[in-house]
């Protein structure tokens, strides 16, 4: 099981600025701390949203947001929601939030998935009609991919030809010796479909596939590893492409990256050219100081909500 402190220490050194985008500086920004994107409309046009963590935090609404975001469309602000969450496509997923109390369509819905779904025809691997296996549970509709794909098994391991690791909904350390040893054997490439580490949920943190690609990393350091999914940068353009096509040119200044980790929703949407706004009220840094360690990260949202007293 992983605290708090754990998770962050993996963040800070596996997903800090230098190391992820070596060839651009690291803004420093005033930090406005605010009491609800409500007191910031004028600064945006449209909300890129993080799921876990600003609208929901396991399968309940975090407060407030069903309301605010109801609001802020009534203004005419676009809503759209990011996420690193990749088990299903976008129709699918679409499904979960209206019991939540959000109206928002699969048409304003980005996942990590749909990255995965551009970068799948680039690799030689798909054009040659290889067979990727799938890390995912059952029903993830794993036939839409672009590619020969079948669910990872104990007895295909060995025989396919690389894998797209979506969702840890079954995976544990004797499935992860297994893919060890397999790569060891023979490396093939891996994409990791869902970079975070860890999840909160209502009373824990949740193991995710970045938590299993360093792991591998350690053991096997050359490995080819492909991520998609904030920060990395493929999936802020699949998100903007989708913006594009939903309302037209944007500038992605006027877009409102919201989330509650520095070291994904932020530093991919600062990277991204997005203002942001880190949510401390709720998710990752709920009931912390978030000031020290956004000093520490050197990772500067735009924008806070700090938790509420």
């Amino acid at each position: 099981m992983l605290d708090f402190d754990k998770v962050w220490s993996l963040y800070d050194t596996h997903y800090n600025h230098d190391r992820l985008f070596p060839n651009s500086s690291a803004p420093i920004k005033a930090v406005e701390q605010v009491d609800s994107l409500l007191a910031i409309k004028d600064q945006y046009d449209i909300l890129l949203l993080d799921g876990f963590g600003v609208l929901n935090i396991g399968g309940t609404a975090v407060p407030h947001m069903p309301d605010t975001i109801k609001a802020l469309q009534s203004e005419g602000k676009e809503t759209f929601i990011l996420t690193n969450g990749a088990s299903y496509p976008t129709d699918v997923r679409a499904k979960m939030y209206p019991p939540l109390g959000y109206d928002i369509p699969a048409s304003h819905i980005i996942s990590s998935r749909d990255a995965v779904e551009q970068e799948l025809p680039h690799f030689e691997l798909t054009r040659a009609g290889g067979t990727w296996g799938v890390i995912v549970g059952d029903g993830a509709f794993i036939e839409r991919l672009p590619a020969n794909t079948v669910l990872l098994s104990k007895e295909n391991i060995d025989r396919v030809d690389g894998f797209i690791f979506l969702a840890t909904s079954y995976w544990n350390q004797k499935w992860q010796e297994r893919l060890t040893i397999s790569l060891i054997k023979r490396r093939r490439p891996i994409i990791i479909g869902n970079p975070d580490i860890s999840a909160p949920l209502e009373t824990s943190f949740s193991v995710e596939p970045g938590y299993y690609a360093i792991e591998l990393l350690n053991m096997i350091p050359d490995l080819e590893i492909t991520y998609c999914g904030k920060p990395f940068q493929n999936t802020y353009q699949a998100a903007f492409q989708r913006i594009e096509e939903v309302v037209g040119a944007f500038e992605p200044h006027r877009v409102l990256m919201v989330g509650d980790t520095l070291h994904t929703d932020i530093l991919g949407g600062n990277e991204a050219g997005c203002k942001t706004l880190l949510k401390a009220d709720w998710g990752f840094l709920r009931g912390r100081d978030p000031l020290p360690y956004i000093k520490s990260a050197n990772i500067y949202p735009d924008f806070l909500i700090k938790n509420r007293n």
